[in-house]
């Protein structure tokens, strides 16, 4: 009789521990996948981040003698970002956004004209809109020094307009960060 409990015993004892031993195997495991799960949707997340950047319109309105700097650049021409330092430098008004068609409307609100800005005299001003990927820090930035600063250090800049303003025009330039 006392063998049989003994047996019994150690078979209750023996269940408990297997029982016990499979619970925190599981949850292990568990703890692993969610783990996984976790780290997996963070690099989605970072993944996707990087993949839906928009590119950022910078919106300058400079001087027509800083503008004779970019020599003959042209419309869908691209620039490095010591040009596009200098022309923040010299700029008079400025405007940085991630929505490109806000950058289009703001810029028909310009008074422009046909002229070749390379034409014109240094008492004119010229309209310049960059357009510059994976530079979000630059976003609503409205001081020169601190849009400069975050601009990425090898940038290259796609200019999407370059335009003469109208003679003392100021129509539209309320939209603009001036300086």
């Amino acid at each position: 009789m006392k063998l049989y409990l003994v047996v019994i015993g150690s078979l209750i004892v023996a269940t408990l521990t297997y029982i016990k031993y499979i619970n925190n195997n599981t949850k292990n495991k568990r703890r692993k996948k969610a783990k996984y799960f976790a780290e997996t949707q963070v690099s989605h997340k970072s993944y996707q981040k990087q993949k839906d950047t928009r590119p950022v319109a910078l919106c300058l309105i400079v001087p027509a003698l800083p503008a004779l700097a970019l020599e003959n650049v042209r419309k869908n021409d691209q620039i490095d970002s010591e040009y596009i330092k200098e022309l923040i430098d010299n700029s008079l008004y400025f405007l940085c956004t991630d929505d490109t068609y806000k950058a289009k409307k703001i810029s028909e609100l310009l008074e422009t004209t046909d002229e070749d800005y390379i034409n014109v005299s240094e008492q004119r001003e010229v309209y310049v809109s960059i357009e510059i990927d994976n530079a979000e820090e630059m976003i609503g930035k409205t001081v020169p020094y601190i849009l400069k600063r975050n601009l990425p250090v090898n940038a290259q800049g796609e200019v999407r307009k370059i335009a003469c303003l109208k003679y003392l025009s100021v129509s539209g330039l309320e939209k603009f960060n001036r300086i």
